[in-house]
């Protein structure tokens, strides 16, 4: 038995942060208090922060069907290197992981590749068409499953959807949804409504888009009592929809990304299409309602929406691009730099909504406590980087923070008490 001791850390414990030792004995916590004296091996942590790892409800590996995009060794590497240990990976793969054999195919890919815990979501409709349920029963009863999302798309029918929620509380499992009405679009949407769409002669995306369906799906949820979880949330309405239905519905919640709490349209820069995504950056309002729903709990999970693309995808015009950016790797730095140190947003909290809630979530078991496979991460946060296309861990390097500097070097990874120096 090899027993790891980690002393004098800032460690995030019961939801504050504490000056605290962790012992680890092989792959669990074994003792938290504030002196431990034993441990084959002794890391003076010297006040860095040690947080449970972090809990990615989000992530897009695009493994099977667009490995050169990214793959899974590749796209958990750059998770691992964010300061994660567990993540859910979309369903739009090719095929698509709608049925029992693509996800137990994805599922020895994974035991095979991942540097970290993997999940994915199965489909809610057939290839993500909207015209057919999945099999709810067989399909959740894998384990590698984590709940269903039609990630990409919207659930246009609402009698789809309400069948859909019907289907995942019969199996106890989470609607995870993108929340997009198609019937606001007009073809060639590319970024936000407002004055820098209109300035640059492009065709904007509004806010009644993804509100729309996120009103529609939050009283279903509640009408249901099913487990609901809104994906990406960018508009202040949808913000004010989840207040007002998790005050009678403690089962549903909703994630926001980086992005859209750092940016807003105003800061693309010169229609670089790395500041493309879906939903786009919206507007300093919409941002602002965002951390206030983060700040009073209604918002309790940030999740990253990492969506790389190669290269030569994304080196089109802003209008033809395709949507996405990656985030793994740099996530929690980016919070702290430009939200927690800011004094936008607090550090615990952003720690809570990036490990502990978005694990309630989805239902597992993990934490900093006693008895619990030891999943951490150790951050220095005075140790300053910058992000450069040469340190991405992602195959892809499709970021709108390039040559951005950030505090909170991640300097240990703990996997099931492996640990990592970095």
């Amino acid at each position: 038995m090899t027993k790891t001791l980690f002393k004098n850390g800032n460690v995030f414990y019961h939801g504050k942060l504490q000056k605290l030792d962790v012992l680890i004995e092989d792959e669990l916590i074994s003792k938290v208090a504030k002196s431990i004296d034993e441990g084959d091996q002794v890391i003076d942590l010297q006040g860095k922060l040690l947080t449970p790892g972090f809990v990615d409800l989000h992530v897009h590996l695009r493994e099977p069907g667009f490995e050169h995009k990214e793959t899974i060794a590749t796209g958990t590497n750059s998770a691992k290197y964010g300061g994660y240990s567990h993540i859910v990976a979309m369903a739009n793969t090719k095929p698509c992981m709608d049925d029992v054999e693509t996800i137990r195919d994805f599922a020895n890919r994974v035991k095979k590749d991942a540097k970290i815990h993997t999940y994915t979501y199965s489909a809610i409709t057939t290839d993500l068409k909207g015209q057919e349920l999945v099999d709810f029963k067989a399909n959740s009863q894998e384990d590698i499953v984590a709940g269903f999302s039609d990630d990409g798309r919207g659930v246009q029918s609402t009698e789809m959807m309400e069948a859909a929620m019907k289907a995942a509380k019969s199996v106890n499992s989470i609607i995870v949804a993108h929340c997009e009405d198609e019937s606001e679009l007009q073809p060639g949407a590319c970024v936000n409504l407002g004055d820098f769409s209109k300035e640059n002669n492009l065709v904007g995306i509004n806010n009644a888009s993804e509100y729309k369906h996120a009103m529609r799906d939050l009283q279903l949820a509640n009408e249901i009592g099913n487990r609901y979880h809104i994906c990406h949330i960018s508009t202040k309405e949808t913000v004010a929809a989840l207040k007002k239905a998790r005050q009678t519905n403690p089962l549903v919640s909703g994630e926001a990304c980086p992005h859209h709490l750092i940016l807003t349209d105003e800061n693309i820069k010169d229609l670089n299409p790395n500041y493309k995504m879906n939903p786009p950056l919206r507007s300093k309002e919409d941002l602002e309602a965002l951390i206030e729903g983060i700040n009073e709990g209604v918002v309790t999970v940030i999740s990253t929406d990492h969506a790389p693309h190669a290269e030569n995808e994304k080196q089109q015009h802003i209008s033809k691009a395709p949507f996405g950016i990656i985030g793994s790797q740099h996530a929690f730095s980016l919070m702290y730099t430009y939200l927690v140190k800011k004094g936008l947003i607090p550090l615990e909290t952003v720690l809570a909504c990036m490990s502990i809630n978005p694990a309630k979530v989805i239902g597992i078991k993990h934490d900093l406590e006693v008895g619990y496979k030891a999943n951490l991460a150790v951050f220095d946060l005075d140790e300053e980087y910058l992000i450069t296309k040469e340190s991405i861990k992602s195959k892809s390097t499709n970021t709108p923070f390039l040559q951005t500097k950030c505090f909170g070097a991640l300097k240990y990874h703990v996997l099931d008490g492996k640990i990592t120096k970095i």
